[in-house]
Formats: C-alpha cells, sequence, structure tokens
C-alpha cells in the first residue's frame, strides 16, 4: 500500500488516475449491464494509452530538463 501512496503523490498521478478510471469504468458496466461493448472498449483503452504515453513523454521531458 506504501508504494501505491507514493505513486499517486509522484509524476506518474495523472497515469494513475486513468489506470484507476479505467478500471472502475470497466468494473461498473460488468456490475449495471453484464456485458462490454468491445467497440467501448478498445475506444476506452486507446485513450488510455494516449493519456499514459502523453505522461511518459510530460515526465521524461521534464526530466531531462531536470538533467540539463
Amino acid at each position: 500500500m506504501k508504494k501505491m501512496t507514493k505513486l499517486v503523490h509522484s509524476e506518474w498521478r495523472l497515469s494513475v488516475m486513468a489506470l484507476a478510471a479505467l478500471l472502475g469504468t470497466f468494473i461498473a458496466i460488468f456490475v449495471v449491464r453484464r456485458e462490454l461493448n468491445l467497440t467501448f472498449a478498445i475506444g476506452y483503452l486507446a485513450v488510455f494509452a494516449l493519456v499514459v504515453a502523453g505522461n511518459a513523454i510530460y515526465v521524461l521531458y521534464k526530466r531531462k530538463k531536470i538533467l540539463q
């Protein structure tokens, strides 16, 4: 649990929030509707991948800027 707390307060906070939203949405859909539309799932995963990639670019740029 301590590692997760560190991760939530790190530069990767946006990716952690996106992962939580992804899991929460999928669980809620399974509980309420009992089925998941494949098109929605693929689109949602694509948006999640874009958010994580954007966050990774930001973190790497920030670290590179600090090292200079």
